[in-house]
């Protein structure tokens, strides 16, 4: 990675926007949660943290965990943190709000860009007096304080 990794060029990108659910039955926090039909496989698009605990409930039902294994596969190429809970991504800045191919994206390089985009959050948050800025898929510029930061 050298002395600047990649992943300090990348804008930070909101995954939760007005409108993302497209579904019915909304599970809060776990956007378009659905079940693929015969089978116990489901899809969402990315949650919050609060969304993971309510999509395992809606699965396994109140008694969660229960003594099978549960699975959760993430397909996301891009590094994710969460910032509050809420998911924040490292999107190519000319990626903003489309489709961002990012090669041969392997699970050790995503850990890998992922435990560096944590390091850049927290930095940028640090020189902004505690404040995150960020954009929406909308290019859409935010700021949110940083209570903590975290990454799954």
């Amino acid at each position: 990675m050298g002395e600047n990794p990649e992943i300090w060029k990348a804008a930070a990108m909101a995954d939760h926007f007005e409108k993302i659910q497209k579904l019915p039955d909304p599970v809060p926090g776990c956007p378009n949660f659905r079940r693929v039909p015969g089978y116990k496989v489901y899809c969402c698009g990315q949650p919050t943290i609060a969304g993971f605990e309510a999509a395992l409930t809606k699965v396994t039902g109140t008694a969660y965990p229960k003594d099978g294994k549960i699975i959760w596969f993430n397909l996301r190429q891009e590094p994710n943190v969460y910032v509050n809970g809420e998911p924040i991504c490292a999107r190519p800045p000319n990626k903003i709000g489309e489709y961002a191919e990012l090669g041969n994206v392997t699970r050790d390089s995503a850990k890998a860009d992922e435990e560096e985009f944590i390091k850049v959050i927290e930095g940028r948050a640090k020189e902004n007096a505690g404040k995150l800025k960020f954009v929406d898929i909308n290019k859409a510029e935010k700021e949110i304080e940083v209570k903590e930061v975290v990454t799954l």
